[in-house]
């Protein structure tokens, strides 16, 4: 297929036709070689492409999936999506990638059916287009657009906030892709936004402070502003707001340490984006190095009076109402949890414990007893890996052997997803597996799927094949209504009857909100008794749920554990902590018989690593966790029994630090420990092994936010640092979000002798907390910088607004606005799979030229004229389609102005009939008559 780039050009043929009509024209061969010059002239500058690839057309669609775009445009956006794939041609090809504060590819480019139902995860506070066009890039591939044409179609509302997309554009343009549009707009006309907040990074405690929130108007308003601290109103008044930017000043002073959070609330009526009229910041107040204790009450114990008796700062709050959030646990330089379940701190609190210690290079402490450590739910908890001691149940130290039946609700709300792509009903089956695991040879294990009726997926079987009946718990699928309780207790009850086992159990879990046919359960659980069969029940959900009353009834009268949650991701830790209560007691009491002093242990000589620890026998205790020391750590007190168990064991973890203390430091169980006359001691060398030194003060570090990227700024003390020696160190920033995740990790660079920098994007809403890594063990907390609203929703000026960076980026590659997406298969790009015929056009039109020319001048015209009459007799021929000038008329003689002379001629006799007609030979007719062409011939050429 041809394709013109200019046809209007053709235009030209009418002007250019005219000229040689009038001045140009000639006859025969010279004409034809003239008309043909001149319409490959014009087809060349017409721009003639053709397409070797044939039909078909490649077309990336980016979505922006980001928070900014307008209400009702995922909807209508995957309406257009059906469009374009309904309405292509056979060979066209459709890809997609969505965008957020990242790029997805969500299709490759096909020719089959394409879902729009955007699986990929991206980040909504967002929209990084530049990274939207180089993945559409990337999914075309070079040596395929040299077959066959492609385009890449935009639906945004431009409000990028990433990289400039002009980068991506540059690209698309040299390899000849346009990038076309279809602006989804957002009205901001009379947008008034708190742009942001200059707050003193660290101030004393009682130290009077100002600061100032700058306002961003369109156009003059006026409304309401209020302050807030730490979600306490103290400030409000009526405020004007001219156009541009206005300054708000404020003044505080605090009296406690730690991080303060101050928000600046802005209510103009008309806004119509309200979402940036937030604008948020924080205040370090540093009082020193602190210590946080948390108990079951939240009163001061031993513990408490103990650290202290050492000048340690301590606060002391009950674990179960603390939000242990990273801005809350900023004051802290250690934690304590003494003796705390796990179930009081939840999956999420844990995740946040683990960081500060890894991350933010803060200290942990956990104390045991009887609610602590394996007993306590530890095991397998985010909290888990931090501590040096593992609570793993091994086979050597197992009292007894136990027969499982684990009973799994696998209704159709366990299909619900959750975090990760996983479902609820992968995470029960995630946990049932990490029981099996627990298990050993020996031990006996059933598993029932249940809805309206049971389903067994593992009769009971000896546990001598983890890995195979781990792989069939796995299979489970949630299928079927609401869980049959009652059914699912007889199922469970059926298989334990065959287990040889003295110590049978049941794990019943179910959903609170949907257990259903409990039927005779209390007169069943009876019969279970006596056949020496308990009951456990993991509820999702919470106690205020329909069914929940239900399932503490059954796990009461079953004398088992009953365990609620909400959260999904706790299930693997839930079953395996009620595995482990029944598989074996992790919590080891003294033999009065053999011990009746109590346990016995002795201090090693590596606890002098922690600091001067005392000397001499170490007192007897009622009891401890058990649990092992892991590879890397270091034990300072063992028990002097048959497990030769680490008491004190303390470790580096991450930047920060973890100890565990496995006796109780303060109850029943503390024994002689808790009278012993160097006990503070003993506590105190832990918290300030914990606390850690003295800050470096060597180095000065500054946080600005510039916009959504934040930039970080190290100077050194030009005395006190060699910059010749000095490595360059790595700045670490932990992102905001109940879930844990990696923090970024950025190096830095020197902007000056003494002075080094490093950046990072704010990708999401929430505070950052920067540590900047000089070495092994060896860093600075840095200032905290917030990020209080979507960048989605950042004021923008009129050159910034997203309907300009789209025309730009469509400007900038030949590309267009698409009112009606499905034009675009009918537009191919001009450059992308066609290749130019111009050039050869030009190089043809070039030979015409030398011939035409060679034709005039060297005769070649009558030469071959006279060749073609020798050989065809002089008719027909190729001449007779030559061009033929009409015939001129003879011109007229003109007449002389002086009179003619008459002559006369002498009379004579009259000639012979002979002389009067001479007579000539064929030859010489022949001669002359081809001598009289030859000559016609030539006038005529």
């Amino acid at each position: 297929m041809i394709h013109f780039l200019f046809p209007e050009l053709f235009l030209l043929a009418i002007p250019v036709g005219f000229v040689y009509w009038r001045w140009a024209r000639a006859p025969g061969l010279t004409g034809a070689f003239r008309v043909a010059l001149l319409v490959l002239l014009l087809t060349a500058l017409a721009g003639p492409e053709f397409n070797l690839g044939g039909k078909g057309l490649d077309v990336v669609v980016v979505i922006d999936r980001s928070r900014s775009m307008p209400p009702g445009a995922d909807a209508n956006i995957r309406e257009l999506i059906g469009n374009l794939d309904s309405g292509r041609g056979v060979n066209d090809r459709l890809g997609i990638v969505t965008v957020g504060n990242r790029a997805a590819v969500e299709q490759i480019l096909t020719q089959n059916e394409v879902d729009a139902s955007f699986s990929q995860q991206v980040l909504i506070d967002g929209s990084d287009l530049n990274a939207g066009i180089d993945a559409a890039l990337e999914m075309i591939d070079p040596q395929a657009q040299q077959r066959r044409p492609a385009r890449i179609l935009v639906f945004s509302d431009g409000e990028a906030n990433g990289p400039s997309p002009t980068s991506a554009a540059r690209r698309a343009r040299e390899l000849g892709i346009p990038v076309d549009y279809r602006e989804f707009s957002v009205m901001r006309d009379g947008d008034v936004a708190v742009d942001s907040i200059s707050l003193p990074e660290v101030v004393a405690p009682r130290e009077p402070f100002q600061f100032s929130a700058l306002v961003f108007a369109d156009r003059d308003s006026a409304g309401t502003v209020e302050l807030y601290r730490d979600g306490q109103l103290i400030s409000s008044q009526q405020r004007e707001f001219p156009s541009g930017m206005t300054r708000l000043l404020f003044r505080d002073l605090l009296d406690g340490g730690g991080l303060y959070r101050y928000d600046v609330k802005i209510a103009t009526p008309g806004d119509p984006l309200p979402q940036n009229n937030l604008g948020t910041g924080v205040v370090r107040v540093d009082a020193g190095h602190k210590l946080l204790v948390l108990n079951a009450d939240g009163m001061p114990d031993n513990l408490v009076r103990a650290f202290q008796s050492g000048k340690i700062d301590v606060d002391v709050m009950a674990a179960e109402t603390h939000p242990l959030t990273l801005d809350s646990l900023d004051q802290y330089r250690a934690v304590v949890l003494e003796n705390v379940p796990a179930s009081q701190l939840g999956r999420l609190k844990m995740e946040h414990l683990a960081q500060f210690v890894e991350d933010l290079g803060g200290g942990l402490l956990v104390t045991g007893g009887q609610r602590s450590f394996g007993v306590g739910g530890y095991f397998n908890s985010p909290l888990d890996e931090t501590l040096p001691v593992s609570m793993e149940l091994r086979d050597e130290h197992r009292k007894t052997r136990v027969a499982i039946a684990i009973a799994l609700d696998r209704s159709g709300s366990m299909s619900v997803p959750v975090k990760g792509g996983k479902t609820k009903m992968d995470l029960a089956n995630l946990g049932t597996a990490e029981c099996v695991k627990l298990l050993s040879a020996g031990d006996s294990v059933a598993v029932i799927a249940v809805d309206s009726s049971p389903h067994v997926i593992q009769p009971l079987t000896d546990v001598d094949n983890t890995e195979a009946i781990q792989a069939r718990i796995r299979k489970i699928e949630s299928m079927g209504g609401g869980i049959y309780v009652y059914d699912a207790l007889v199922a469970a009850g059926d298989e334990l009857m065959k287990a040889e086992q003295v110590t049978k159990h049941i794990i019943l879990f179910s959903d609170a909100q949907d257990s259903e046919q409990p039927g005779d359960y209390k007169n069943l659980l009876k019969k279970f008794e006596s056949a020496g069969i308990t009951v456990s029940v993991i509820g999702l959900g919470n106690k205020s749920d329909p069914d929940a009353k239900l399932l503490e009834d059954i796990a009461k009268r079953g004398s088992g554990n009953v365990m609620f949650t909400t959260d999904p991701e706790e299930l693997p830790r839930l079953f395996t902590e009620d595995t482990m209560s029944v598989a074996r007691s992790s919590f080891i009491e003294k033999d009065p018989e053999t011990q009746p002093a109590g346990i016995p242990a002795r201090m090693l000589s590596d606890a002098r690593l922690m600091g001067d620890l005392t000397a001499g026998a170490f007192p007897t205790v009622e009891g401890y966790n058990l649990c092992y020391l892991r590879p890397e750590a270091t034990a300072a007190v063992v028990s002097q029994d048959e497990y030769v168990a680490p008491w004190s064991a303390f470790w580096y973890r991450g930047i920060g630090r973890s100890a565990a203390i496995t006796i109780e430091v303060d109850g029943k169980f503390s024994g002689q420990f808790g009278t012993w006359e160097e006990y503070n001691d003993f506590l105190i060398t832990h918290a300030r092994w914990l606390l850690g030194g003295a800050d470096p003060d060597d180095v000065y570090l500054t946080v600005d936010r510039q916009g959504q990227e934040a930039v970080v700024t190290l100077e050194l003390d030009p005395e006190r640092v060699d910059t010749r020696t000095f490595e360059s160190p790595t700045l670490s920033a932990v992102l905001p979000g109940d879930d844990r995740e990696e923090p970024l990790e950025i190096p830095f660079v020197w902007r000056g002798a003494h002075t080094l920098e490093a950046r990072f994007m704010l990708t999401r809403t929430g505070t950052y907390h920067t540590i900047v890594k000089l070495g092994p063990q060896n860093f600075v907390r840095g200032p905290v910088v917030t990020l209080p609203y979507s960048p989605e929703h950042a004021p923008r000026s009129v050159s910034e607004s997203g309907e300009r960076i789209l025309s730009n980026v469509a400007e900038m590659t030949g590309g267009t606005e698409r009112i009606d997406a499905l034009e675009i298969f009918n537009n191919p790009p001009r450059t992308a799979g066609m290749h130019p015929l111009a050039i050869w056009l030009l190089a043809l039109g070039i030979v015409l030229l030398l011939v035409e020319i060679a034709g005039r001048r060297l005769s070649l015209w009558s030469k071959l004229a006279w060749a073609e009459e020798a050989t065809a007799g002089g008719a027909g021929g190729w001449r007779s389609w030559l061009p033929k000038l009409p015939a001129r008329a003879a011109k007229p003689k003109r007449k002389s102005a002086a009179p003619q002379r008459q002559q006369t001629a002498p009379q004579t006799t009259a000639p012979s009939p002979a002389a009067q007609k001479p007579v000539s030979s064929p030859a010489s007719d022949d001669i002359f008559r081809q001598a009289k062409n030859r000559a016609k011939r030539r006038h005529n050429d």
